[in-house]
C-alpha cells in the first residue's frame, strides 16, 4: 500500500494497475494516433507483442526520461510488485486542467447532451512506464492484447471490448411498437466485473431491422466510477441513461425503456 502521506496531501501519486502482460522495459513503444483511435504497440518481456488501445482519449503526451514525475511506489521496495508498468495517477493536475478546458469551451454542448462533469467521474489519468520514456493518457479506459506477431496497424482482436458483439440474436423486445433484436455478451458476470476495471464492457446490444438491414439502436454497458460498477444504456443518438448499480439485465433495461416518455 502507498504511504498515507502521499494520499492525503493532494500531491499527485501513482497506483499500479496489474495487466496480464509486461512490456519490454528496454525497447521503445510505437504510438499510433489516427481515425481508428489511439494505440500503444510494444514488444513484451517474453519476446511476444502487445498492444494497448485507448477508450475515448481526451489527451496524450509522451516524454523522455526514466524517472516518473510522480511519486513511484517502487521507491519503497516493500511496496514494489514485479511486472508493474501501468499506473493510475491520482490527484492529477493535468486531468483537472483538461476538465476546466472542456467545461469552459464545451460545457453546454458536450457529447450529445451528456454532462462535462463525467471528466471527473469517468476519465482517468494513466501512466505507462518504459525504459527511456513514458506515456500519459487521459481517457475513459484502455484494453490490452497480446500476440505472437506484431499488432501494429492490425485490426482489433476478436472479442475486443471496443468491437460489436460477435453473437447471434437470441432475444427480442417490443418497445412502443418497435421490435428490438438482442445480442447478449457471453462473458460471465465475474468476467465482466474483472474486465470493467480496464474499460467499459458491453452487456448487450439492441438492433432494429430496417427493410432487410439490421441497424444498431443502442448498447447496455457497465463502467467503473470511483470503485463502483454502474450500468447504463447508450442509445445510438443522445446521452447515456443510468440504469442501476451493478450489472443490469434485459428486464432492467426494458423497464427503463418502457418508462421513457
Amino acid at each position: 500500500m502507498l504511504k498515507k502521506t502521499y494520499m492525503t496531501d493532494n500531491l499527485p501519486y501513482i497506483q499500479a494497475i496489474k495487466v496480464p502482460l509486461v512490456a519490454d522495459l528496454v525497447l521503445s513503444p510505437t504510438v499510433l494516433y489516427d481515425d481508428n483511435g489511439t494505440s500503444i504497440c510494444f514488444e513484451t518481456e517474453d519476446e511476444q507483442f502487445g498492444r494497448i488501445t485507448i477508450q475515448k482519449m481526451d489527451g496524450i503526451r509522451i516524454c523522455r526520461g526514466e524517472v516518473p514525475p510522480y511519486h513511484d511506489p517502487r521507491e519503497n521496495w516493500e511496496d514494489f510488485e514485479p511486472g508493474t508498468w501501468v499506473y493510475r495517477v491520482e490527484n492529477s493536475a493535468w486531468l483537472m486542467e483538461r476538465y476546466q478546458y472542456e467545461k469552459k469551451h464545451y460545457g453546454h454542448s458536450y457529447e450529445w447532451g451528456n454532462s462535462v462533469d463525467e471528466m471527473l467521474t469517468d476519465y482517468t489519468h494513466y501512466y505507462f512506464f518504459f525504459h527511456d520514456e513514458f506515456l500519459e493518457v487521459i481517457a475513459k479506459g484502455f484494453w490490452w492484447e497480446k500476440a505472437e506477431q506484431s499488432l501494429l496497424g492490425k485490426p482489433l482482436s476478436v472479442g475486443h471490448p471496443f468491437l460489436n458483439l460477435q453473437a447471434d440474436f437470441t432475444e427480442e423486445l417490443n418497445i412502443n411498437e418497435t421490435r428490438l433484436y438482442i445480442k447478449i455478451n457471453s462473458k460471465s458476470q465475474q468476467e465482466l466485473y474483472t474486465d470493467v476495471r480496464f474499460c467499459h464492457q458491453t452487456i448487450l446490444e439492441l438492433w432494429i431491422k430496417i427493410k432487410s438491414e439490421y441497424v444498431q439502436e443502442g448498447t447496455l454497458k457497465i463502467k467503473e466510477s470511483k470503485g463502483v460498477v454502474l450500468s447504463y444504456y447508450q442509445p445510438r443518438f443522445g446521452k447515456e441513461i443510468s440504469i442501476k448499480k451493478g450489472i443490469a439485465d434485459l428486464a432492467d433495461l426494458e423497464n427503463v425503456l418502457l418508462s421513457k416518455p
